[in-house]
């Protein structure tokens, strides 16, 4: 799992090209929206860049709020990796939030990082 410095957060109150700039950044392939409080909003991922490209929309005055998906797939810290990849497959997604019980952001993953711990 991704924490810290790693993981790809923005505001919802930024542009989607600071958001892509932060997704470059951190290389996971999305970027969680949260709050202040690190509260999930939402997430925004690279298959979302390659649709909304395709609309026309403009990156550069597009607030990533306006964008984003609200109902995101999230797991707990203590599920298994098994279990994660389960998530991932059955869901048809490549990127998972990782939160507590109060919906706050601890960290994220991807199906990447579960195949370089042999998982899969």
């Amino acid at each position: 799992m991704r924490t810290g410095d790693r993981l790809p957060t923005v505001s919802a109150d930024v542009t989607l090209r600071d958001a892509l700039l932060e997704m470059t950044d951190k290389g996971l392939g999305m970027t969680a929206v949260v709050d202040d409080q690190n509260l999930i909003l939402g997430i925004y991922t690279d298959g979302d860049l390659r649709r909304t490209l395709d609309t026309g929309t403009d990156i550069r005055t597009t607030m990533i709020r306006d964008e984003m998906h609200t109902n995101c797939k999230t797991t707990s810290a203590d599920v298994l990796a098994a279990e994660a990849l389960h998530l991932l497959e059955e869901n048809k997604i490549t990127s998972l939030l990782v939160a507590d019980d109060n919906g706050i952001l601890v960290g994220a993953l991807n199906i990447h990082d579960l195949f370089r711990e042999g998982l899969m």
